[in-house]
């Protein structure tokens, strides 16, 4: 017996190994080091993950709902698991398990389930089975606290599904009876009392020799009862007791400063933060609701801390201007509005080093609510107005600027037809959702994001550390040309014989291809070369259905008629897709000049 403990012994000293015999979740992890023994259980995890948890009510209640552990968002505590399995046998248990005849020790897995899904799923289950519980409260009725009681009611009982729902049983049978109110009538009375005696006469906030009073009408305005099961709490609204105090203390209150950037020519300088002082108004509030007897209590004050300080302003190195870029308009169609509001928005942005940007995550869906108007975009080949129209050409700045500052473009779209005051190739459009406008700074230094929209023309810059970057590009010539064609639709509407022009031919479309080396120093940070194809602007006419025979011509055509040939198209291309126009104004020739390489 004693060399067979000697050789138990030896077995169990094999190291950072997990004992003979033990299963986690059913999983032989005998021998296996931690790290293998999480690989094999998180292997069978995964496996369950879609196992499904049935929950049916025991009273013929008919009601039967499925879940799994991933709908619960169920995270195994495997560093626990092992913890457990690691934990040696006594003595005897180790001689056993040496010659083989110990039992097998089995380890539970424990879960952390996601509080937000386990809550939505007991909601559901409350709406379907329950007839819930009224708590018993107070609240103020005509300057009077008046108690109401709580109610009993009748259902299944979440703690005790949740406990279950943690051991991710196959099946849960859910049981119906009476619920009690969380807070029941002693307590409410008993948050009466309190709050009568909060009520009972003013209260004076005093700071240096000097009393502020706070009038029972005011405390009466911000009394409010707030349930905590089992409990029932008395506060006064902060926002109420800090509106009434701070014109006294104003002379006592500074707000905090974020730190800044000052921009001058091409060089960025901090502007430092300064750290404020607020009134401290919850906990004021919280004092005349413990002390309600007091006829005063003190004035508190907090300190209150920017949200960019100096430091971290610095720690950004944003120092200089990296690239910028112009594109023009002319003044004032809608679609300048919208430009305007759109850098109104990106105006001060900060992209950390390492982060995306998103022109839709930046400036949100575009709306009336949120500044923009109806302007002129193309859905399925055609112009219409559309609120927002025009951002596009605010997404062909910021494109050319985050090109320019070598950044990595991730996602972007040019316009189906080409515009004339943009780079060939070289632009974008943007819709909300999609098509998007996405680049990622990947240097590292945050970029600084200015945006100017005049009466003329959009200024995009960037501001960050040059860190040897140096960009070079080249666009090739066009090709593969296509011309305009005739769409011709029947609209029984119109008169007969009579044509509407509902959008005259434009450019024509073709192929260019354009290039980027972005340089870190002496190293190739990337190498690119991007090809788009521009359609051709058609036109699109309806006409009316085919005069009668005999019929007497009329003079002219229906309204809107197809210009003489080589008269302008009287709005200029615009992105397809839904996407708004690049403009309907008169441009100059020639695509916008590059700012230099920086």
């Amino acid at each position: 017996m004693a060399v067979l403990a000697a050789g138990a012994l030896r077995a169990e000293s094999g190291g950072d190994r997990i004992p003979d015999r033990v299963r986690i979740a059913g999983v032989d992890v005998s021998g296996l080091t931690p790290q293998e023994a999480e690989r094999a259980v998180g292997f069978r995890v995964e496996q369950m993950s879609e196992d499904e948890i049935v929950l049916t009510s025991a009273d013929g209640a008919g009601f039967r709902l499925q879940t799994t552990p991933r709908a619960l968002g169920a995270a195994p505590r495997l560093k626990l698991a092992m913890e457990e399995a690691r934990e040696p046998r006594g003595l005897v248990g180790r001689v056993l398990a040496g010659a083989g005849v110990a039992s097998t020790r089995e380890v539970e897995l424990e879960y952390r389930l996601s509080r937000a899904r386990v809550d939505g799923l007991i909601a559901r289950l409350e709406r379907a089975l329950n007839r819930p519980a009224v708590d018993a409260t107070a609240r103020l009725v005509g300057g009077k606290i008046v108690v109401s009681d709580g109610r009993d009611g009748f259902g299944v009982d979440p703690d005790l599904i949740i406990a279950q729902l943690h051991e991710l049983p196959d099946h849960i049978e859910l049981r119906r009876g009476p619920l009690t109110p969380r807070i029941d009538l002693a307590e409410a009375n008993r948050a009466k009392a309190q709050a009568e005696r909060v009520l009972a006469g003013p209260t004076e906030v005093t700071f240096e020799g000097r009393g502020v009073e706070v009038p029972v009408a005011v405390k009466r305005q911000a009394l409010r009862f707030e349930a905590r099961p089992p409990r029932l709490l008395v506060r006064l609204s902060p926002g109420v007791i800090g509106g009434h105090l701070r014109p006294a203390f104003a002379s006592r209150i500074q707000p905090a400063r974020d730190a800044d950037f000052r921009i001058s020519g091409e060089r960025v300088s901090v502007v430092p933060s300064q750290t404020g002082r607020r009134l401290a108004a919850r906990e004021i509030a919280l004092k005349m609701v413990r002390r309600p007897g007091a006829g005063s209590v003190p004035a508190r004050f907090a300190v209150e801390k920017p949200e960019l300080t100096t430091e971290e302003a610095r720690e950004l190195k944003i120092k200089e201007l990296i690239a910028t870029f112009s594109t023009p308009y002319s003044c004032c169609p809608p679609r300048v509005s919208n430009i305007q509001r759109a850098a109104e928005i990106l105006d001060g942005t900060i992209i950390p080093a390492g982060n995306l940007f998103s022109l839709n995550d930046a400036l949100g869906q575009r709306t009336a609510d949120s500044g923009f108007v109806a302007a002129p975009q193309i859905a399925a080949g055609k112009l219409e107005d559309a609120v927002g129209g025009g951002v596009s050409q605010v997404a062909t700045t910021i494109y050319n600027t985050a090109f320019f500052a070598g950044m990595e473009i991730v996602d972007h779209t040019p316009h189906d037809f080409f515009i004339s005051r943009y780079p060939a190739g070289r632009e974008a459009t943007v819709s909300w959702r999609t098509p998007e406008l996405i680049f990622r700074n990947d240097w590292d230094a945050a970029v600084l994001v200015k945006v100017i929209a005049g009466s003329g023309s959009i200024t995009v810059s960037f501001y960050s550390s040059r860190l040897g970057r140096r960009i070079e590009t080249t666009t090739g010539e066009r090709t593969s040309f296509t011309s305009p064609e005739e769409h011709v639709t029947t609209n029984p509407d119109l008169e007969p014989g009579t044509r509407s022009v509902e959008q005259s031919a434009g450019g024509g479309g073709f192929t260019v291809t354009y290039t980027r080396t972005v340089y870190a120093g002496g190293d190739v940070k990337r190498d690119e070369d991007y090809t788009w194809t521009y359609r051709p602007q058609n036109a699109f006419i309806e006409e009316g259905p085919p005069a009668e025979e005999g019929a007497e011509e009329e003079g002219g055509t229906g309204t809107g008629a197809e210009p003489a040939p080589g008269e302008p198209a009287p709005a200029e291309p615009a992105p397809g897709g839904g996407a708004d126009p690049g403009s309907g104004d008169p441009v100059p020739g020639g695509s916008a000049p590059p700012p230099p390489s920086p």
